[in-house]
């Protein structure tokens, strides 16, 4: 098929499921780099969704601007099996992935940090995240294959996964519900589509950490996700290509997707925020900035 029908039929699906004009479809759909791609394959279960969307939730409000060789998350690749979903990490931010994933209470910061009532299996190649509330679970390994290290104890930690292998302590149930039950904050069922989308698509939202190794990812409470960046893709470019791929199947027209600017965008009523600043952030520091990054994760 001719690039010129690939564009007219993703310039229409973009129309159709959002609140778009059909030129401003167009003009996304001219940008993008990929036409009408295979859709996210979401899991059909709740509970793997919401597991996954507070994956990606944590891990954006971790790393920040931390991350290796455009790894956002952390993570490089990601398939679906069956109704759970394996992850391929970034060697050098492996470790640290599942450390601020697995639930521990920090007495300094005064309550739990990482995901109540994740619990880890396995060997040190391949290890599984599993809920001890649900059926849930993530699988994940580093893409060159080398063990992950389990992570110890800094000062001021309690490791929760470990002291209360079976189930969820009183402080992790407290903040599983209220991870769960944040209805007047936000459409939890939208929330955990897209932020689960977000986990299985590294690729594309990698794209925003190629230009300089790394970008910046933050939360302002449980229901957002937002993605800064410099260089690189444009955000109607990224929106294009997360819309080729599904990214806003299933939502609401009107709230699928707000282009607020030339440089910032939301994505299921603000549950996806997409930055972009007019210019280079870093310059010729940009190099500098990742080598500084890298340093501490090797310390």
């Amino acid at each position: 098929m001719s690039r010129s029908r690939n564009t007219t039929r993703l310039a229409k699906k973009i129309r159709d499921q959002s609140s778009l004009k059909l030129p401003t479809a167009s003009r996304l759909a001219q940008q993008a780099n990929s036409y009408l791609g295979a859709s996210i394959k979401d899991s059909s279960n709740p509970h793997q969704r919401r597991l996954e969307a507070h994956m990606a939730h944590v891990l954006a409000s971790s790393f920040r601007d931390r991350q290796l060789n455009g790894a956002l998350l952390g993570v490089r690749r990601a398939e679906p099996e069956g109704q759970s979903l394996r992850l391929a990490l970034e060697p050098g931010m492996a470790d640290e992935v599942i450390r601020e994933l697995l639930p521990r209470f920090d007495h300094v910061y005064g309550g739990v940090r990482g995901i109540p009532g994740l619990r880890v299996q396995g060997s040190g190649r391949q290890f599984v995240l599993r809920d001890t509330d649900s059926s849930a679970y993530v699988t994940v390994t580093r893409t060159d294959g080398a063990p992950i290290r389990l992570p110890s104890a800094r000062d001021g930690e309690v490791l929760l996964w470990k002291r209360v292998p079976g189930g969820l302590s009183r402080d992790e149930r407290q903040e599983a519900d209220a991870w769960a039950n944040r209805r007047a904050l936000v459409n939890l069922r939208t929330r955990d589509v897209l932020l689960s989308r977000i986990l299985r698509r590294p690729r594309l939202v990698n794209r925003t950490a190629e230009p300089h190794g790394f970008a910046n990812c933050y939360t302002h409470h449980s229901g957002d996700l937002v993605i800064e960046w410099c260089c690189g893709d444009t955000v109607e470019t990224l929106c294009g290509n997360l819309l080729a791929h599904g990214f806003a199947d299933g939502l609401p027209r009107e709230k699928a997707i707000e282009l607020v600017s030339r440089h910032s965008a939301h994505l299921g009523d603000r549950t996806v925020i997409l930055n972009r600043h007019g210019s280079c952030l870093y310059g010729r520091e940009a190099e500098e900035a990742a080598q500084h990054i890298r340093k501490r994760y090797e310390s």
